[in-house]
């Protein structure tokens, strides 16, 4: 069961990434400011990759086995 909640959460993170570029990429293809788009772009993947990480983080803290224990 806790090699299910991995892998899933696995899936999960793969189409956060795959969004984020999708984002990125519409974000440096389709700007209408150029200076605007220098500003934009950073800030996203810096704030991106914080919540990403924090994100993972908080996922291992979880003590699956303690939690699964419980309500099985």
């Amino acid at each position: 069961m806790l090699y299910l909640i991995f892998a899933l959460y696995f899936i999960v993170i793969i189409s956060f990434i795959l969004l984020y570029f999708f984002i990125i990429y519409h974000l440096s293809r389709y700007s209408v400011n150029t200076e605007l788009k220098k500003i934009i772009l950073p800030f996203f993947t810096i704030i991106s990759a914080l919540l990403l990480f924090s994100n993972i983080i908080l996922f291992l803290s979880v003590d699956w086995k303690a939690l699964f224990y419980q309500f099985f």
